[in-house]
């Protein structure tokens, strides 16, 4: 009977083929375009797929892998669609897991994937999939770069999806060096290699490079790009307030302009990660009123925003998967101080509600 609710639950929610087949994702200038019409993306990360479950990991770590694999399904769409007004989910996807050469390649991996990139399209969302090396993705201590690994990873993935005008290609999350001579130098030449490669490819979708200093800094690096195809290529930044933390005298909207702001008037970008919890992008008392003005600095610029993640105990959006309310900010403590080597206290508070909001904060 359970099993049987559970289809029913399916076939109510996905949408005919036929309105499958007209979403298209394009760009002109610095705006985005969803079926011919001027669009303001948001989105909604879904960690669910983000490593390969195996014997490789802890079992406690292997656990949290197969909650948050068990969390997607029919109730996790349905909340992006009705409770965030969503069109869009951005997928993190694991190098390692999808790299012929390294030690957890999973051919499997890659075809549950797929197949929850198949149940996503279905249900009529725009995707943004993002090739991700960090810690959490299955293997620590990866090259924090786009690297030959990242190139072999979409190579095994790309070519299922090149055809689909619905999917964005998100070439490598949150590069780490900063925004100087050399980091900028290094950056272009990885990442003009990963777009030379998606057109030799043939695909036609669109590109988005993270900026430096893990995806926070932006300014300057757009016009080191060129795509073969006009209107094809835009910048992608989180804004978390790290290195405001560490500016406690600069004003949010300052710090926002000299990262990225300066460029986002001449050049598409969008904001594809971002939260502010307890735990995750805390900069001290004034954290709520920080994520406000930088949402509404957003709004302001037309500048789209996907919230980080749905089902993620740090980037946390909704305070619970049975009725996916959103966080916010009512019961905030200030950002916990944790002595090192200490367990993370558990997010109460995120930008949930204002995500929810968007783009009318």
């Amino acid at each position: 009977m359970k099993k049987r609710r559970r289809l029913v639950a399916v076939l109510a929610f996905l949408v005919p083929p036929t309105v499958l087949a007209s979403e298209d994702v394009t760009l002109k200038g610095r705006e985005f375009y969803l079926d011919g019409k001027p669009w303001l993306p948001k989105g909604i990360d879904v960690e669910a797929f983000n490593r390969p479950i195996g014997n490789y990991e802890s079992a406690s770590l292997q656990q949290l892998a197969k909650q948050v694999r068990s969390d997607w399904g029919p109730a996790e769409m349905s909340a992006i669609k009705t409770v965030f007004g969503s069109k869009m989910i951005r997928f993190t996807v694991s190098q390692p897991g999808l790299d012929p050469q390294s030690p957890i390649y999973s051919a499997a991996y890659r075809d549950e994937v797929l197949a929850g990139f198949k149940e996503a399209r279905d249900a009529g969302f725009v995707l943004v999939v993002s090739m991700d090396a960090q810690a959490e993705n299955g293997i620590p201590n990866l090259p924090c770069m786009p690297s030959d690994s990242t190139a072999r990873a979409w190579k095994a993935l790309a070519p299922s999806l090149i055809n689909d005008p619905g999917v964005i290609f998100e070439l490598f999350n949150e590069p780490c060096r900063d925004n100087w001579d050399q980091g900028r130098k290094e950056w272009a030449g990885e990442m003009q290699t990963l777009i030379d490669m998606f057109r030799s490819m043939g695909a036609r979708n669109i590109l988005l490079a993270d900026g430096l200093s893990f995806s926070q800094s932006t300014n300057g690096l757009f016009p080191l790009l060129h795509d073969s195809i006009p209107n094809r290529l835009a910048m992608a930044v989180h804004p978390y307030f790290n290195g405001l933390s560490k500016e406690p005298s600069t004003p949010p909207e300052t710090y926002f302009e000299n990262h990225f702001g300066k460029d986002a008037g001449r050049y598409p970008i969008l904001a594809t990660e971002w939260n502010a919890t307890d735990t995750n992008g805390c900069v001290d008392d004034r954290t709520p009123e920080i994520a406000l003005a930088l949402v509404r600095y957003l709004q302001r610029l037309h500048i789209g925003l996907v919230g980080w993640a749905i089902d993620s105990d740090h980037g946390k959006l909704v305070k619970d998967h049975l009725h996916f309310e959103p966080t916010d900010y009512q019961n905030w403590h200030g950002c916990p101080h944790t002595p090192k080597g200490q367990p993370t206290p558990p997010v109460f508070s995120g930008a949930g509600k204002l995500l929810a909001n968007f783009p009318n904060n």
